[in-house]
């Protein structure tokens, strides 16, 4: 069974998976296992020659293994992407192997509450032996030593790190972890085990620093409590080069930081400088993409400036709610008016974009407080306004049975995008759980926040003819009001039936996408997945696939529609001059963005007002204030642009239309990528 070490003692033989979905959605979406390559490195430089490690992302490719070499031990990294197929691969390998492999899972989906452990234990993973709570390093070694030690007597005393049930009731050890010397660890990376993954499809992660020192109650990180703390800044310019030598000639371009909250740590300036001395000197990373510190200290602010040409997203400022109350019952304290307008002011300075996160669901908010925000983000100038409704997943304090009650949430399920597959004839597909109403706002009240969500996602995201709803909010429409009535319009009117078709379509794709069960979802999700041919992602990606229809595979309506409901809301009170130069933006964004499909020279446009310093400006003033001498203004694409498109062509050029744009949605980054650059012609 196990390998033999030369003495004749027999390896302990561990498996380990991170678990990930394959097909077509999912090909940008694959990342090198970090988490469990962490934990066996860890595992590998306490007990050396006493265990054989290996680990998996495929499942095809793990049971091959176990069939040929059965494990001793299995660790499973659980999210709330995964859980499926980690319970369906925990219930094969009982049935191959019975008792004889011990199975035990971690992730941030375990809950620190033994009541959550329970339920955890006896309904998710009855079939399981123990759950790894906090940073899995100590407590799989706990387990290992446990194990080599006195493996006669295991899981009859508590073990530091896991919690097992024993009779009707959970045994737990001491906490562990969050405290965990990172220094005394080793790299996964310069140790070789990452080596099969990164010469395969999986795009980078690193980690630089652990632990998150907010305590949101919608976050998973929210739970833990413990030191922020910090890999060895040696090991982190050693991992760096050895990453970017293996990707520089790969179609990858972005390096992925793990870190919950880079630019906290004062030393984040050096592993900044570090990533642009790769991209120098190797030629990788192009881009980094990373989350910033959520208060934005002055650090932060360092970091961007050193990587302002290579960031993803700029500045994100996750505002999440600004109700007190609903603060206050999520455990948050957010940035000040003073702090954001200064963070706008500063990002704008370097040419950076800006971006807010919103949730609708949380305690005590109601539609009309979530569409103040809404506009009030937009007002403030930020580039970017992504509107997520609420998910109650494992592992947050709002999924607690308490929590539930207390807010009155009424929930339904939804398939988690394209984390769906098969495997030897059993069907898995991933859920979301989300709530349609609470004790604050009504279903009526999410299905309105719905349709504005996908408005906001394709203007702001997707840059969907933002040039023209910037100049509406200057003749006093808010972004909220024309947005409800694109979405329901006034039927006395006449429309074009194409933009009918699409508004019947979204509406029946997204209220299809809701289940009362989660068996409902499953068993709808498995039809379309075997009368598709494996394919079911289009259903589950609603924002992406009708966005990509109205940016690209529709534009025939969109521009008489605009101007029409811009008439009807405004009235007799709007002139010739406005509807001529609104009528001019909309065929400036329809110019401006590129089709990756049809790369072709797009004609320069002629404007007497200076709409490329009212963009530089965040649209904060009227355009009609920019008045200036005619000029023809051209559409660029740029060098590192031109590399990005190029790389993104020859890794999707087999995809159908729909299918390429909904991959360009997602995988070209940033955005503005999306976008020519303009300049006028002197």
């Amino acid at each position: 069974m196990s390998s033999v070490m030369k003495n004749g003692k027999r390896k302990l033989n561990i498996m380990y998976a991170d678990f990930c979905y394959y097909n077509k959605h999912t090909l940008h979406s694959r990342f090198i296992p970090l988490s469990i390559g962490m934990i066996a490195q860890y595992s590998k430089q306490k007990f050396g020659e006493d265990i054989n490690v290996s680990l998996f992302k495929n499942i095809e490719k793990f049971f091959e293994k176990a069939k040929e070499n059965p494990p001793d031990v299995v660790g499973l990294s659980v999210y709330f992407w995964n859980k499926a197929i980690n319970k369906y691969a925990v219930n094969r390998l009982r049935q191959m192997f019975g008792k004889k492999v011990i199975i035990v899972v971690g992730g941030p989906s375990i809950d620190s509450d033994i009541k959550e452990q329970y339920n955890f234990l006896t309904s998710d993973f009855p079939n399981i032996d123990a759950v790894i709570t906090n940073e899995g390093e100590l407590g799989f070694y706990n387990l290992i030593s446990n194990i080599i030690g006195d493996p006669e007597n295991l899981f009859k005393n508590p073990i530091d790190g896991l919690s097992f049930l024993k009779g009707n009731a959970v045994v737990t050890g001491l906490p562990v972890g969050l405290t965990l010397d990172l220094s005394t660890m080793g790299s996964p990376y310069l140790s070789g085990l990452m080596d099969e993954f990164m010469n395969s499809d999986y795009q980078p992660l690193v980690q630089t620093s652990r632990f998150c020192p907010y305590t949101c109650a919608f976050c998973v990180s929210g739970k833990n409590r413990g030191k922020l703390r910090g890999y060895p800044i040696e090991q982190i310019e050693e991992e760096l080069k050895y990453v970017s030598k293996k990707y520089v000639d790969r179609p990858h371009h972005t390096m992925y930081l793990v870190d919950e909250n880079f630019g906290i740590l004062k030393r984040d300036v050096e592993i900044a400088k570090l990533l642009r001395k790769c991209k120098e000197d190797i030629g990788f990373p192009q881009s980094v993409f990373f989350y910033n510190d959520k208060r934005f200290t002055g650090t932060s602010r360092e970091v961007l400036e050193i990587l302002k040409d290579m960031t993803q997203y700029g500045v994100t400022l996750a505002l999440q709610t600004e109700n007190p109350e609903a603060l206050k019952a999520i455990n948050r304290r957010n940035v000040t008016e003073k702090e954001i307008d200064s963070a706008i002011k500063w990002a704008k300075g370097l040419g950076l974009e800006t971006s807010t996160e919103l949730i609708f669901g949380m305690p005590f908010d109601t539609k009309e407080t979530f569409v103040n925000l809404l506009n009030r983000s937009v007002d403030r100038g930020f580039d970017n306004v992504l509107i997520h409704n609420l998910l109650l997943m494992d592992g947050i304090e709002m999924n607690r049975k308490a929590f539930r009650e207390k807010y009155n949430y009424k929930t339904k399920f939804r398939s988690n995008a394209t984390h769906y597959g098969m495997h030897e004839g059993t069907f898995f597909s991933e859920h979301e759980e989300t709530p349609i109403s609470s004790h604050s706002f009504s279903n009526k009240d999410f299905w309105d926040i719905r349709g504005l969500n996908f408005m906001f996602y394709a203007t702001f995201n997707l840059k969907f003819q933002k040039w023209f709803f910037q100049f509406i909010r200057h003749l006093g429409i808010p972004l909220s009001e024309f947005f409800s009535n694109l979405m329901e319009p006034d039927l006395k009117n006449e429309w074009p039936e194409e933009y009918l078709n699409f508004l019947s379509d979204f509406k029946t794709t997204v209220e299809g996408e809701l289940f009362d069960t989660r068996e409902e979802m499953v068993a709808k999700t498995k039809e379309v997945y075997m009368k598709n041919k494996n394919n079911v992602g289009e259903p589950t990606r609603i924002n992406t696939n009708f966005g990509a229809r109205l940016s690209y595979l529709e534009g025939k309506w969109v521009k008489s529609v605009l101007l029409q409901h811009l008439d009807l809301i405004k009235g007799k009170t709007l002139s010739s001059e406005d509807r001529k130069l609104a009528a001019s933006l909309i065929d400036l964004a329809n110019r401006e963005r590129i089709d990756l499909m049809k790369s072709e020279e797009k004609k320069p446009l002629r404007f007497s007002v200076d709409i490329i310093n009212w963009k530089e400006n965040k649209f904060k003033e009227s355009i009609k204030n920019l008045k200036m001498p005619e000029k023809s203004v051209k559409f660029i694409v740029g060098k590192s642009q031109a590399t990005m498109i190029s790389s993104f062509q020859k890794r999707f050029n087999t995809y159908e239309a729909n299918d390429f744009y909904n991959a360009a949605m997602d995988f070209v980054q940033p955005r503005k990528y999306l976008l020519h650059s303009l300049s006028y012609d002197e």
